[in-house]
């Protein structure tokens, strides 16, 4: 999750500067530096022996359509020494609304390279089942505005449980994204969510607060006991 290091007002969000990039045509080379460096930081966790993850990006409409994009996300897995199964690339349902057939393709041959797709913000765009059960993608992820009031109003609530139904019988993984609460996590475990994402867990943080967090968490796991 890209965060701008302003000089005077901290780390920003990139709600307030992503859509000043993709109008600017800035989105490009950011997209192309955050895709490098996620790849680089998890070669360095592993070697600093923090653990070997897989680093999940998202990706812009931009860079996703350039004709030169697998080619340029080879070259990136080879520069930085990172396996392509380490790799989940998140991309939006609107990113399949224009050309379908040629991301389609796409998607196809990022499957063949090793990489995971998963669809982000699954709900609020494209949303057409007749697309989902051809898509070679691996998880979809459930947009935070129905997580949001998933355990007070009865309609999110029932739009959470259809989609992680639903995609478990494509044989897909569910993330949900946004969680807040424990109550949250606990209703999404409940109807067999997979995966969970939020601020509950753990905010954005540089790489070095990173080591710091996964060094807490292996502590933690260590000391715990079965009795």
């Amino acid at each position: 999750m890209v965060r701008w290091k302003h000089p005077t007002k901290g780390y920003l969000s990139p709600g307030l500067f992503i859509p000043l990039a993709e109008e600017t045509g800035q989105i490009g080379p950011i997209s192309e530096w955050v895709l490098r460096q996620a790849c680089r930081d998890m070669c360095r966790l592993a070697a600093e022996g923090y653990g070997r993850y897989r680093v999940s990006v998202n990706l812009s409409p931009l860079q996703f359509r350039r004709s030169n994009f697998l080619s340029s996300l080879q070259q990136a897995l080879l520069e930085t020494g990172l396996s392509p199964d380490c790799l989940e690339l998140e991309l939006t349902e609107g990113i399949l609304m224009i050309d379908t057939v040629a991301a389609v393709e796409t998607l196809h041959r990022l499957r063949d390279m090793g990489v995971e797709v998963s669809i982000d913000d699954f709900g609020t765009g494209f949303s057409s089942l007749s697309y989902l059960k051809q898509l070679p993608i691996g998880k979809i992820k459930i947009d935070r505005s129905f997580v949001r009031d998933v355990t007070a109003n009865r309609h999110d609530s029932a739009i959470v449980q259809g989609i992680i139904s639903m995609a478990h019988h494509l044989g897909l993984g569910v993330v949900a994204e946004g969680i807040e609460e424990a109550a949250q996590r606990d209703f999404l475990a409940a109807h067999g969510c997979d995966v969970f994402q939020g601020f509950f867990f753990a905010r954005p943080m540089p790489l070095e607060k990173l080591k710091v967090y996964l060094k807490e968490r292996a502590a933690e796991a260590g000391s715990t006991q079965v009795l």
